[in-house]
């Protein structure tokens, strides 16, 4: 017996706009799907975090000059656990 196709139709792949999302597990407490066609993994409220420019060349400037990825975070105050973009 094969497993049912799971169809959503209150929801679409950000990425390529397919219906076929099935549930694929928790991250951070939500609910996740991946894109049957596309392998995109999301959660349905569609949450990122979005660094400005300024923190991003930074954090890339720091990484040129050799700084580890753990310094970086700890110097820009990115902690996987918050919810709020450090730095503006």
């Amino acid at each position: 017996m094969a497993g049912q196709r799971a169809y959503r139709h209150d929801m679409r792949c950000p990425h390529c706009g397919s219906n076929r999302m099935p549930k694929d597990g928790r991250a951070r407490g939500k609910r996740t799907y991946r894109c049957g066609d596309c392998k995109y993994r999301c959660d349905p409220d569609g949450d990122r975090h979005y660094y400005s420019s300024k923190v991003i060349d930074w954090a890339l400037a720091m990484y040129a000059e050799g700084a580890s990825v753990a310094a970086i975070g700890r110097a820009i105050e990115i902690d996987k656990g918050r919810d709020d973009t450090p730095l503006g």
